[in-house]
């Protein structure tokens, strides 16, 4: 009976221990926080193109572009490339823009959309087929996107006014957007408060710097091409210390040099860390950090051509 009951006060001593030092793990995102990671959103329209084509036939090749992020998509700041054509389908415009504002979700909206049109009458080019032909084509969405985040720091030693530890990123912190920012902490060393935040890519597709060439990406030029993808892993980030105008980050210029700021060029996937010097009082402050960027993602279909 006294060794069943050491047993028992050893597993109840282990379990409070272990749920202690969960507790202490501040620097993680709380359990639950919700992020939407929505952009621009891609289809095929129904049977545009369809799946199976005779040659000699002519076909639709139809984009349904929706805006289900944060974001307005302003005319004309969105390209779209149809590739893995190559010579196999004729009557087609593989780069198109968007025509007009494509319009971000909302409580008050739904998502704006927009048709791309390829092609109306795209036709195979390939005439002297015998047997079964398959390939697959892409479209590509190339588009300028922001994240817009707002956070309540605590400014100074941290007390009951406010806590010093903890993520202060929440479900609802940032707007619908691919890149987010997420496991913002605190932290005091002496009289200087630090805080840091990570810049994450959460969408399904690549994020590049916000001056980016997209039809210099996509194009023939390969000099062009390589120096528009130095751009990749990389946004423009300001921020607004509101109060706080002595809070100073470390991000880059846009030469790539390491300044001391709030506004500039800051990599993805790496943390971001802001700093300044406090006294005794203590006090809750908004911090607001805009993110500009490019954004690619694409959808890709099979098609199988017969003779």
């Amino acid at each position: 009976m006294k060794t069943i009951s050491f047993i028992f006060i050893t597993i109840a001593f282990l379990s409070l221990f272990v749920l202690g030092a969960q507790q202490q793990g501040c620097n993680s995102q709380p359990p639950g926080t919700a992020f939407n990671t929505t952009g621009l959103t891609l289809s095929f329209v129904d049977n545009a193109p369809p799946a199976m084509v005779n040659s000699g036939t002519t076909f639709p090749i139809y984009l349904k572009v929706e805006n289900y992020g944060g974001y307005n998509v302003a005319s004309g700041t969105a390209k779209f490339y149809l590739t893995g054509i190559g010579n196999n389908i004729e009557g087609i415009q593989p780069v198109a823009s968007n025509l007009n504002t494509i319009t971000k979700k909302s409580t008050e909206q739904e998502a704006g959309f927009e048709i791309i049109k390829f092609a109306d009458q795209a036709e195979s080019a390939l005439n002297n087929l015998n047997n079964v032909f398959n390939f697959t084509m892409r479209a590509d969405a190339c588009y300028s996107y922001a994240t817009h985040t707002e956070a309540t720091v605590c400014i100074g030693q941290g007390d009951g006014m406010c806590p010093i530890s903890g993520n202060k990123i929440k479900t609802g912190s940032n707007s619908n957007a691919p890149i987010q920012i997420t496991n913002m902490t605190e932290q005091v060393q002496g009289n200087k408060l630090y805080i840091s935040f990570l810049i994450e890519n959460r969408g399904n597709g690549e994020v590049y710097y916000s001056n980016l060439d997209c039809d210099k990406l996509y194009g023939t030029d390969s000099s062009a091409r390589t120096s528009e993808q130095m751009k990749k892993g990389y946004v423009e980030i300001y921020v607004d210390t509101g109060n706080e105008p002595d809070l100073k980050c470390s991000i880059l210029s846009p030469s790539g040099s390491t300044i001391e700021g709030t506004s500039g060029m800051a990599p993805v996937g790496k943390k971001v860390t802001c700093s300044k010097i406090i006294g005794i009082q203590t006090n809750a402050a908004p911090l607001n950090i805009n993110l500009a960027y490019k954004y690619i993602n694409g959808i890709s279909k099979g098609i199988t051509i017969y003779p």
